[in-house]
C-alpha cells in the first residue's frame, strides 16, 4: 500500500521502522531536510521536505493516491489539519496522533465530524497499560484480547517454585484451564509443547481463565496479593492525567515528585487528593526522605530511559514490591540486570503495534479479519487475533492435520464467547476469534497460518 506519514520524530521514525518491514510504500513529510535524509538513509522511502498543512506538499507526497494517511508530528492542530486536508485530497484511512486532553475527550466528534479514522494518544494508551499490570499483580505484561474479554499474561517462574523443572504437560495435569503459548529464555522466545520444561528465571506468556490464573501464579512461585494501596510515582508526564483518576478509583494513594516546579504546581492544582513533591525523584536521598521501601508500587514515568531504570533498580532493591518502568528504547534494557525490574513499558512500542494493527487490517482480506495484534518484548514475537468468516479457506480441517509454517503456534480460540483450549481434535469454524504466536512476526493473513496443501480448496 502507499502510505504517507508526516512527522519524522520519534514516534514518527518508529511507525516508518514498523511498517517498512511489512512491504509497503512509505513517503515521509518533514520541515526538517535532514531529518529526512537521515532516516533515508536507514529505511527504504520516500522523503517530502514541506510542512504537513501545505496542501502543495501533501500533493508532492502523491497523498491523494494514498492508502493511508499518518499524521506524527508532535502538533496535535498540525496533525488534525493535515489529516483534514489528506481526507479532502483523496487519502482512504487516516490515522492522526493526538496527545491533547481536550482533542482526546471529543473522539468520538473528531472521529465521526471530521473524517478520520483512529487516533493515537500514547499518554492514554499508556495509562491503560500500567492499569493492566496493577491488576495483575503478579503479571509483567499484560496485553487484553477479545474485546479485552481475555487476556495475555507474562509472568516470571520464580526460584524454587513448584513448577521449576516440571513438563508443562505435567502442568496442565493441575491446572487445565491454562495454556503456555511461549518461553522467553536468554533473550530467546521459545513455542513449547507439552515436553517443555519451565526453568528458575523463565517469563511465559499464558492464556487462562480467571481461576486458573491465580493457580499459576501460586504454583509460579508468587504470593497472593490483593491489592495495592500505595503508589510513588517519579515524573509528572502527561501519563498521570489519566493515569492518577484510575489509581485512586481503585483505592491506591499516590504521592508524586517532579522536578519542574510549575509542572509539580499544575499537578497539584490538578489533583488535590495526590501528594505533590516539588524535587529531583532520581535523588537517591529524596528518594530515601520520601520513604520509597514503604510504597507497594513504584512508577518511574520521567523523560529520561535511564533515570527511570536506574531509580526503578534503587527502588526495588529498597523494597517496593512492584516496579513500572517507562522505557521507550529497549536496547538499554540489556545493558542491566533487568531480572530485578518488573515491568518495563514502552509508549511507543505500543502505539506502533496499535498502528500496525490498523495497517493490516486494512489490508487483510474479509475471510480473516485481523482484529488485535501486539508484539513481545523481543519485538519479533507477536499475537494476532483473526476473526474468521465463512470464506476462510482452512476451516473443518482438524489441528492435528495440518501443518503449521515454523514458529507458529494457536494459542486459543475464543467461540460463543467460551474460551476454547484447542487440542489436535478442534477445527475452525466461522465467527471463531483465533489468537496466533507468530515468532517471526510472518503471518499476515490467517490462511497463510499453513502450507497451501492443507488449504480446503487444495484439496
Amino acid at each position: 500500500m502507499d502510505i504517507v506519514v508526516v512527522g519524522g520524530g520519534k514516534l514518527g521514525e518508529d511507525i516508518l521502522h514498523g511498517l517498512i518491514k511489512e512491504g509497503h510504500n512509505l513517503t515521509l513529510i518533514d520541515n526538517d531536510p535532514r531529518v529526512i535524509d537521515d532516516l533515508i538513509d536507514e529505511v527504504d522511502i520516500k522523503g517530502v521536505v514541506g510542512n504537513g498543512v501545505d496542501v502543495e506538499v501533501q500533493r508532492q507526497a502523491n497523498v491523494q493516491n494514498a492508502q493511508v494517511f499518518i499524521a506524527a508530528s508532535p502538533h496535535d492542530e498540525v496533525n488534525i489539519i493535515s489529516a483534514m486536508i489528506a481526507k479532502t485530497l483523496g487519502a482512504e484511512f487516516l490515522i492522526v496522533r493526538v496527545r491533547n486532553q481536550a482533542f482526546t475527550a471529543q473522539q468520538g466528534f473528531i472521529q465521526s465530524n471530521l473524517g478520520i479514522d483512529y487516533l493515537i494518544n500514547q499518554d492514554r494508551a499508556a495509562a491503560n497499560d500500567i492499569i493492566q499490570v496493577i491488576d495483575y499483580p503478579s503479571a509483567t505484561f499484560v496485553e487484553p484480547f477479545y474485546h479485552d474479554r481475555m487476556h495475555l499474561i507474562k509472568v516470571r517462574i520464580m526460584e524454587k517454585s513448584r513448577i521449576v523443572n516440571q513438563y508443562i504437560r505435567d502442568i496442565r495435569r493441575f491446572i487445565p484451564e491454562v495454556i503456555v503459548v511461549a518461553v522467553e529464555r536468554n533473550g530467546e522466545t521459545l513455542i513449547p509443547d507439552g515436553n517443555s520444561i519451565l526453568l528458575s528465571g523463565d517469563f511465559v506468556e499464558i492464556f487462562a481463565k480467571r481461576k486458573a490464573l491465580q493457580d499459576f501464579f501460586v504454583a509460579a512461585g508468587h504470593k497472593k496479593v490483593k491489592r495495592y494501596r500505595s503508589a510513588l510515582i517519579v515524573g509528572g508526564s502527561r501519563i498521570n492525567h489519566y493515569l492518577i483518576p484510575v489509581l485512586h478509583a481503585r483505592g491506591i494513594h499516590t504521592r508524586l515528585i517532579e522536578l519542574d516546579k510549575n509542572r509539580a504546581s499544575e499537578l497539584a492544582n490538578q489533583f488535590t487528593n495526590t501528594e505533590v513533591i516539588y524535587d529531583d525523584g532520581t535523588d537517591q536521598y529524596v528518594l530515601n526522605e520520601q520513604r520509597v521501601e514503604n510504597f507497594d508500587l513504584l512508577l518511574t514515568l520521567t523523560n529520561s530511559d535511564e533515570e527511570n531504570l536506574m531509580v526503578s533498580l534503587y527502588g526495588k532493591n529498597a523494597g517496593v514490591r512492584k516496579t513500572i518502568t517507562k522505557v521507550n528504547r529497549p536496547g538499554l534494557i540489556r545493558l542491566i540486570d533487568d531480572s530485578k525490574l518488573d515491568v518495563i513499558l514502552s509508549p511507543r512500542k505500543a502505539i506502533v503495534d496499535a498502528v500496525t494493527r490498523h495497517v493490516r487490517s486494512i489490508a487483510s482480506t474479509q475471510s480473516d479479519k485481523l482484529e488485535h495484534y501486539a508484539r513481545l518484548s523481543d519485538n519479533k514475537t507477536a499475537v494476532l487475533e483473526f476473526v474468521l468468516s465463512p470464506d476462510c479457506k482452512i476451516l473443518g480441517t482438524p489441528i492435528k492435520d495440518m501443518t503449521f509454517r515454523p514458529g507458529l503456534m494457536i494459542g486459543l480460540i475464543v467461540r460463543n464467547k467460551e474460551m476454547v483450549i484447542p487440542s489436535g481434535d478442534d477445527t475452525f469454524i466461522p465467527g471463531d476469534h483465533v489468537l496466533v504466536i507468530d515468532t517471526e512476526d510472518q503471518i499476515r493473513n490467517f490462511n497463510d497460518i499453513v502450507v497451501n496443501k492443507n488449504r480446503r480448496d487444495s484439496e
